[in-house]
């Protein structure tokens, strides 16, 4: 099954020969020439998720970060919109910007002192007499081609010619405004995050986070615990929701996008932030019976190749590639705008106590990386298998490949859009 099967020359590497239908060669995750093409043909040519606007609330806000090959600069000018540069001066190439969030009247380069406003254009040159022939305007901070928003959430890409946002995204639009319909006044509010790092590939989180094949093995301790709190606390009530008599279901998108929904599966766990005033403001707005959903509403979803959210904490995670065996991920727990501190507060603390250092379940997550990494780069398989099939795979309404229980499809969809932006092919 695992047959070690001869690749083309690494120089010359035919990225479709390390892609089959139900499985991937593991160089996918091990071969620093296979991570560099990554950088250039996913993270530079297609749509990556940078940050929320919520986290620039005020003109001067900025904050920098760097995904992949783009390292930038995100900032709200005095006009109040939100702008992205590369975070390199113009003159020598220095790094501009070297603390993480801030607020600031404009940019200067701690080598020659070269200043830039918040609008990215060109505001200072000591000794500018000196300089033959000077314009300004050809040393402005250089923006990324492409930005554009959805509900908050910004994309951006290096490739001026990348399809719009909306294309890219398709459905996977749908989800993202569940998510944030979950709030009293339709916005959610991002706050500093939750920062860890794992040894192992990127791909690792992307799988797993649309992977439900692993969770009753990896975490069963910790969901044996979680569920004789959450029967302390609520008593029967946490494992009869209305919903879960549901099947729980899983949504293909085109474009490596995913949507797994639980349909109150996993019962009242981490519902305790779900205040019977959150109830009556959502059904002030919506009706009790529309209140009751969004509340119980218990969505992953994926948008490739590096974002993901989860409704039911209100966070999302952003996947930040290092090295091909090194990726660091970012948490950034989210209050809903108009709803109470309590709410809100709890929020932040299910989130934190979930993906943290000392948290129940991604610590698990991180030690599975570091092993499959470890395993791969032993050389004892070759092909690392996807071949799980949910039940009743169909074609629904909305164009969605979807199916019922866990499935390794999800997955199956990955690595046709991860192939696609490999060899250039036409969406």
């Amino acid at each position: 099954m695992n047959k070690a099967t001869e690749l083309p020359a690494r120089s010359h590497l035919d990225y479709s020969a390390l892609i089959k239908p139900d499985r991937v060669h593991r160089n996918v995750y091990i071969d620093p020439l296979v991570f560099e093409a990554e950088m250039e043909r996913i993270y530079s040519r297609s749509w990556v998720f940078v940050g929320h606007e919520s986290e620039l609330p005020e003109p001067g806000d900025f904050k920098t970060d760097r995904i992949g090959p783009l390292s930038f600069i995100m900032v709200r000018g005095t006009d109040r919109q939100v702008r992205l540069f590369h975070n390199v001066c113009t003159h020598r190439g220095s790094r501009l910007c070297h603390i993480d969030f801030g607020n600031a009247d404009n940019f200067q380069c701690m080598y020659h002192g070269w200043s830039f406003n918040t609008q990215g254009a060109l505001d200072g040159v000591p000794l500018r007499e000196r300089f033959p022939d000077f314009k300004d305007s050809e040393f402005h901070l250089t923006p990324i081609p492409r930005v554009e928003s959805h509900r908050g959430f910004i994309f951006a890409s290096r490739n001026p010619d990348v399809m719009p946002l909306p294309d890219y995204l398709g459905r996977a639009a749908h989800y993202l405004d569940l998510m944030v319909d979950r709030a009293p006044e339709g916005q959610i509010e991002a706050v500093k995050p939750v920062k860890y790092h794992y040894e192992g590939n990127w791909k690792l989180q992307m799988e797993n986070y649309a992977d439900n094949y692993h969770p009753a093995v990896l975490h069963g301790s910790a969901l044996q615990v979680g569920m004789q709190i959450m029967k302390e606390k609520f008593g029967d009530s946490a494992f009869t929701m209305k919903t879960a008599v549901a099947k729980y279901y899983e949504r293909a998108i085109p474009h490596g996008h995913m949507m797994a929904d639980f349909c109150g599966s996993r019962g009242g766990i981490w519902m305790n932030a779900y205040k019977p005033d959150y109830l009556q403001q959502m059904a002030r707005i919506h009706g009790d019976a529309r209140a009751k959903e969004i509340a119980e509403l218990d969505l992953h979803m994926v948008i490739y190749p590096n974002l993901l959210l989860h409704s039911r904490m209100n966070h999302y995670r952003v996947i930040k590639p290092v090295r091909v065996d090194f990726t660091e991920v970012s948490t950034y727990p989210c209050r809903l705008k108009g709803a109470s501190d309590a709410v809100n507060s709890l929020l932040i603390h299910n989130s934190s106590h979930h993906v943290s250092a000392v948290g129940e379940i991604q610590v698990d997550d991180m030690q599975a990386f570091r092993w499959v990494q470890e395993g791969l780069h032993t050389g004892g398989i070759d092909w690392v298998l996807m071949a799980l099939t949910g039940e009743d795979e169909h074609i629904n309404a909305d164009g969605e490949l979807e199916w019922y229980g866990a499935s390794e499809g999800a997955l199956r969809e990955q690595y046709k859009e991860w192939l696609r932006l490999m060899t250039d092919r036409p969406a």
